[in-house]
């Protein structure tokens, strides 16, 4: 199957060692949206601009604890890694290659080394279509008696198997639904497979059965404190242009009262009647604790036999913010071209949107350690 997609100039030696690769690896390929005059890749990628074919018999032998192996036996998600940096004149990441011509690649014993993250394969400056945010995911719960789907929170990806979200998401319960799978790899909901106006199509997304959910074990039901949770899934995801894993931001530097983040997920905004079928994007402001004592402290919300500390964010209130839906949403901001959460939507008040009403995140910098701890290994 060819899948035509349209590419900035810049990306013909990528994709002359993408294709030389492995015919799959296209799959991983960067789209590049806006910026100079597009061209169209069909059954064959032409060289332009004097762009030329690595000789990778050229290549030298591993240093350190490196173990020279072909590409794919150290993950199908090196193989973006490796383009990426034969693109920007790294050659060092090849070794050689194998008996059937297939490049090899210094992999070091933790291949999880080799994952990226916070990496979308769509860029372009103002784009906010399919891809650019391809971290966020659908929690869906069944209904045991008609079978259908209701997916009323949403997540965020950290790996193949492992899920993050808010605690009352997972253990969310109504009459008549249960937790069931994650969705992964969808934007439009109205759609599928989800296509872009700049001629890429999305793989269908996928309903994944979940295996097992993490709760903090200082989460108490009907609190706030704490509200973060891992879901983790049966059968790993597969990695596309619709899903990615996000990096998580162990601290806080530079998170300052009045930087923009931005909240990413499926629900109702504050100024519609109606839920949106396509992945809703907020920029807000990162507000002062201050603010949200002001609104939610006369209400008991912020009660809890448990120390806050630090682990709590308030976030919004400029007059426009996320409201029904939007429960384990994560809150995003974008470093040197890498996407960081920083939190996880917690809470609101029922005068979602109004001004001077913030929303309260889960801190990612407060439960990194845990996160990690209990993330399983892949």
């Amino acid at each position: 199957m060819i899948i035509k997609i349209k590419l900035n100039l810049n990306l013909s030696i990528v994709l002359l060692l993408i294709h030389a690769v492995k015919p799959f690896l296209a799959d991983y390929a960067t789209i590049v949206v806006d910026g100079l005059d597009p061209i169209s890749q069909t059954d064959e990628v032409k060289e332009r601009q004097g762009g030329t074919f690595p000789n990778l018999k050229d290549f030298f032998t591993c240093s350190g604890t490196g173990t020279c192996v072909p590409m794919m036996e150290c993950g199908e998600n090196y193989a973006l890694e490796a383009a990426r940096r034969c693109y920007n004149g790294d050659k060092n990441i090849f070794c050689g290659v194998d008996s059937r011509g297939e490049p090899m690649v210094c992999c070091t014993k933790n291949r999880r080394d080799f994952e990226t993250c916070g990496k979308t394969l769509v860029q372009g400056r103002t784009y906010k279509g399919l891809g650019a945010y391809p971290f966020v995911v659908r929690i869906g719960f069944r209904n045991t008696i008609s079978g259908n789907m209701a997916y009323p929170c949403t997540g965020s990806i950290l790996s193949r198997t492992t899920i993050l979200t808010a605690a009352h998401c997972a253990l969310a319960k109504s009459d008549g639904f249960k937790l069931s799978s994650v969705r992964v790899g969808d934007y439009d909901a109205s759609t599928d497979p989800d296509c872009s106006e700049y001629n890429f199509c999305a793989p269908q997304a996928n309903n994944h059965r979940i295996s097992y959910i993490i709760v903090h074990p200082d989460y108490v039901q009907g609190e706030y404190h704490h509200d973060i949770a891992l879901i983790v899934l049966k059968q790993p995801l597969n990695y596309s242009v619709a899903a990615q894993p996000i990096c998580l931001r162990g601290d806080k530097i530079n998170l300052n009262v009045g930087r923009r983040a931005t909240v990413a997920g499926w629900g109702k905004m504050a100024n519609q009647v109606t839920r949106s079928n396509k992945m809703e994007l907020l920029e807000v402001p990162l507000a002062s604790w201050d603010a949200c004592q002001r609104v939610y402290a006369p209400t008991g919300a912020l009660k809890s036999s448990k120390s806050l500390g630090d682990q709590l964010m308030c976030v919004g209130g400029e007059g426009r913010d996320v409201c029904q839906g939007f429960g384990g949403s994560p809150l995003i901001v974008k470093e040197n071209g890498i996407f960081w959460q920083i939190a996880i939507l917690s809470f609101g008040s029922d005068a979602c949107g109004m001004r001077g009403t913030p929303s309260v995140y889960t801190g990612i910098a407060h439960f990194i350690d845990w996160i990690r701890d209990n993330t399983p290994i892949e």
